[in-house]
C-alpha cells in the first residue's frame, strides 16, 4: 500500500510537496490498514487451522474406535477357536490315552535331542 505512494513520477512530486506532519499521518495510517490486514490474515489462518486440527482429531478417533471394534471381535474368535480346540484335544486324550502318552513322550526326546546339540 505504501508502494502506492511513490508509484509515478507525479506521486513522488505531490509527496514530496506535502507537509512532513501530513506525510507522517498517511504513513501511520498505511500502518495501520497493514497491521489490520495482517491480523485479519492471521486470524483466519488461525481458523483454518483449528479447523483442519478438529477434523484430524475426529479422524483418528473414529480409526481409534473402528480398531478396537476390530481387535474385540478378533479377541472374540480367538478365545472360540481356543475354546473348540481344547475340546478336541480333551477328547483325543480320553479316546487314545496311550497314543496321547507315546506323543508327549516322542516330542519330549524330540527337544531334549535338540538341547543337546547346543
Amino acid at each position: 500500500m505504501a508502494a502506492g505512494l511513490f508509484s509515478g513520477s507525479s506521486a513522488k512530486k505531490r509527496f514530496a510537496e506535502t507537509p512532513i506532519e501530513d506525510q507522517v499521518a498517511e504513513l501511520r495510517h498505511e500502518l495501520a490498514s497493514i497491521g489490520k490486514m495482517l491480523s485479519r490474515r492471521s486470524a483466519q489462518a488461525s481458523g483454518e487451522v483449528k479447523a483442519r486440527a478438529h477434523d484430524v482429531r475426529d479422524q483418528a478417533e473414529a480409526s481409534l474406535s473402528d480398531l478396537l471394534e476390530n481387535s474385540e471381535q478378533i479377541l472374540s474368535d480367538l478365545r472360540d477357536r481356543f475354546a473348540v480346540t481344547e475340546r478336541q484335544v480333551r477328547t483325543t486324550v480320553r479316546e487314545h490315552p496311550v497314543a496321547t502318552l507315546g506323543a508327549a513322550a516322542a516330542f519330549g526326546l524330540l527337544i531334549a535331542v535338540l538341547i543337546s546339540r547346543r
